[in-house]
């Protein structure tokens, strides 16, 4: 590599973490070809740690990039739809397709939160698998939280705690 351009290039965004009180989020690798956050955030999670105060308990939320897509196309692979009655499918396959009326959300509900913890658990999410690999457990899925990538998530997102 270049040094004289390593110099010139005042910072090198790769990857991120945020945090917020002792919340972490938004972890994510910009540069796609390092791996996923799991792989590579790593260590941005342990130094953001290290920055709580002590006795501060540490909690994660996770987008849940792909879980309307998964469950869209998923099928009888996907557990948690075996369970659900008519009217919950038709309401949860309406929110992996976009759909973000109140009714069909209030109606899917329970399945969305079903499936989104069958998802998270599957480790299909790539934020969530960095939050399980450093030992954190999924605690609750929270709805609406995440409306920026409704079509990509439902809206929901999972928030992992830590011991």
């Amino acid at each position: 590599m270049d040094s004289s351009l390593v110099k010139r290039v005042p910072q090198l965004h790769l990857a991120r973490i945020f945090l917020d009180g002792n919340t972490l989020y938004g972890a994510k690798v910009v540069n796609k070809t390092l791996g996923d956050p799991a792989d590579v955030c790593g260590r941005l999670f342990d130094a953001a740690v290290n920055d709580f105060a002590a006795g501060q308990s540490t909690r994660a939320q996770s987008t849940l990039h792909g879980l309307s897509k998964w469950v869209s196309s998923g099928g009888t692979s996907i557990d948690a739809l075996s369970i659900l009655d008519e009217n919950q499918k038709e309401a949860v396959i309406a929110i992996a397709n976009g759909e973000n009326d109140q009714r069909v959300y209030s109606n899917g509900r329970k399945g969305w939160e079903l499936l989104a913890t069958e998802f998270v658990s599957k480790e299909l999410g790539l934020e969530a698998r960095l939050y399980q690999s450093k030992g954190g457990t999924l605690s609750g899925i929270e709805h609406h939280s995440d409306m920026d990538y409704y079509s990509e998530s439902g809206g929901a997102t999972a928030i992992f705690s830590f011991s």
